[in-house]
């Protein structure tokens, strides 16, 4: 009897043992991911030459999308800005090029939501002469009539067509026509990057259901294109990474947004200076702030019972800030 008590001691204790090497070992590759950020960040992805290389941001006029561009810039990139707005994009232009003077910024203007294959493949074929290997799908919203926080019985089919457009058909769609240009490299060691924006709503949230559901297609659809590109030799040189941002300060999210959140600037650089060390562990997404990536694990470990009451509470909050906002909007006309 005391022989078989100290085998489950004995077996209790290897298995302490192993758990404990677990937490340590996740808790470095945390802490590593976070901390040790390089000085130069995506060399890797720039062509040799005396021709700049590019990278595509997709709704670059402002928010996550034109931090994005900014801490590309710093590292020597040209830029092509795709938006709707010509004049934030004009904008976004000179900001760019006073941050590095002598910066090369070109402009794409075109609406996602409402853009045809036609027009898409015409874009993509007035930069084909150009050195692009970086493709950013930022472009997203919940462009749904207002206000945007409610119940889904209260959406019409053209809000639902609205979102699946601007969310996911768009990117899907550039993205295919893209693949060709950033398949090309004139030397082995030439590589490219497509970075596809999600959202931590990709986990399911009340009132805004649809942007959810896009952001979890946009998740799903990155993560199946970084196993699909790997699968060839022809591919394999393009890495893809999908980011899932939490809450960001920004343009169009500026309410119900505590202040201890990053700023769009702030989270567009974290994106860049992070995505080589993702990359190199071969992982198909990240949470490129570390507060965020903390909280999705936290999330993930709770109860389904616990996240859900948690989920609605915060977003209960969110759904009051931006309606009220609306309501004084409404009223002030």
């Amino acid at each position: 009897m005391a022989g078989i008590f100290n085998v489950l001691i004995a077996m209790l204790a290897g298995l302490g043992a192993v758990t404990l090497c677990c937490i340590i070992y996740s808790m470095l590759r945390f802490l590593t991911l976070h901390l040790i950020i390089p000085s130069h960040p995506l060399q890797s992805y720039k062509r040799s030459g005396p021709e700049p290389t590019y990278a595509l941001v997709t709704g670059s006029s402002a928010g996550i999308g034109l931090g994005v561009a900014q801490a590309l810039v710093k590292e020597g990139f040209a830029i092509i800005l795709l938006g709707h707005l010509a004049e934030e994009l004009a904008e976004a232009k000179s900001g760019l090029q006073a941050l590095r003077p002598g910066a090369v910024v070109r402009i794409l203007v075109m609406n996602a939501r409402t853009a045809t294959p036609e027009e898409i493949k015409d874009a993509v074929q007035s930069i084909a002469d150009l050195q692009l290997s970086i493709l950013v799908n930022n472009v997203g919203g919940n462009p749904v009539r207002l206000p945007a926080f409610r119940p889904m019985a209260t959406h019409s089919s053209e809000d639902i067509d609205a979102v699946i457009n601007h969310n996911a058909r768009f990117m899907a769609r550039l993205t295919a026509l893209t693949l060709p240009l950033l398949s090309r490299n004139s030397r082995p060691e030439d590589r490219s990057l497509i970075l596809n924006m999600s959202s931590a709503a990709w986990v399911g949230i009340p009132w805004i259901i649809m942007y959810g559901a896009t952001k979890a297609f946009n998740l799903g659809f990155s993560c199946g294109l970084a196993r699909e590109l790997k699968a060839s030799p022809d591919t394999s040189h393009i890495d893809c990474l999908a980011i899932v941002p939490g809450e960001v300060r920004s343009q169009g999210n500026c309410e119900g947004v505590s202040d201890s959140e990053p700023r769009w600037d702030q989270f567009g650089q974290c994106i860049v200076d992070k995505a080589d060390n993702a990359i190199s562990r071969n992982q198909t997404h990240l949470h490129p702030w570390m507060m965020h990536d903390f909280q999705q694990k936290i999330l993930a470990a709770l109860p389904e019972g616990i996240s859900t009451a948690a989920l609605n509470d915060a977003l209960g909050k969110k759904r009051e800030a931006f309606n009220s906002a609306w309501e004084r909007s409404q009223k002030m006309e």
